[in-house]
């Protein structure tokens, strides 16, 4: 008792890529960044961390990266059309 388990900092991100207000491109886009965290399926990306010592600290890390994705899905695909 009182000790720690080694996955209790781990934090486990979802989401469905068509609820994250992008155009069919763009989902195309950040589908193809997230890689094989992509479940066709399921339609969701999957994506965990837990390399921090706080269970804070993964979630901010999931969702600076969840941010970076979409602006990068978002920007790659607006700067080519010009």
């Amino acid at each position: 008792m009182g000790e720690d388990h080694p996955a209790e900092t781990k934090v486990v991100l979802e989401f469905s890529p068509a609820d994250l207000g992008l155009d069919d491109g763009q989902q195309v886009k950040l589908i193809k960044l997230a890689g094989r965290r992509y479940h066709p399926g399921r339609k969701i990306v999957k994506m965990s961390c837990e390399m921090f010592e706080h269970q804070a600290q993964n979630k901010r890390y999931l969702s600076d990266l969840l941010d970076k994705l979409i602006l990068e899905a978002r920007v790659g695909l607006t700067s080519r059309k010009n």
